[in-house]
């Protein structure tokens, strides 16, 4: 009893330490596995919120690949806070009735556009 109660221990500790040094590889990665891409504004409120990150991110991925923005050119780590900024801001346009209706694609070149100061000058183009 003791034996596999220590055992049990020893499995939670080890499932934490592999959770706080290394969730991407415990856990998946976080801009993977992003499917709204062609979803419109309702699909994008029902999906969970790993997909609506990853899905900002591969867009984040898009207008920092057409240059002209602060966005840094270094890890996926350094793009993770324009990603969850860019999935707040469609998230919040998708809680209108007309929101709803619009592709996400669509509400993201408004959300680019209302970040002039992440996103100068930039076009989402796909």
């Amino acid at each position: 009893m003791m034996s596999s109660l220590r055992c049990a221990v020893w499995v939670c500790i080890l499932g934490h330490c592999l959770w706080a040094f290394c969730p991407g590889t415990a856990f998946g990665q976080w801009y993977s596995g992003g499917t709204l891409h062609d979803a419109n504004g309702l699909e994008w409120q029902q999906a969970n919120e790993s997909n609506r990150l990853a899905t900002a991110a591969d867009l984040v991925a898009v207008v920092a690949k057409g240059g002209d923005t602060k966005i840094p050119d270094g890890t996926v780590e350094d793009v993770r806070p324009y990603a969850e900024q860019l999935a707040a801001c469609i998230t919040e346009a998708t809680q209108t009735k007309v929101g709803a209706m619009v592709p996400v694609q669509d509400l993201a070149e408004l959300c680019v556009v209302s970040m002039q100061r992440i996103f100068p000058r930039t076009r989402v183009t796909y």
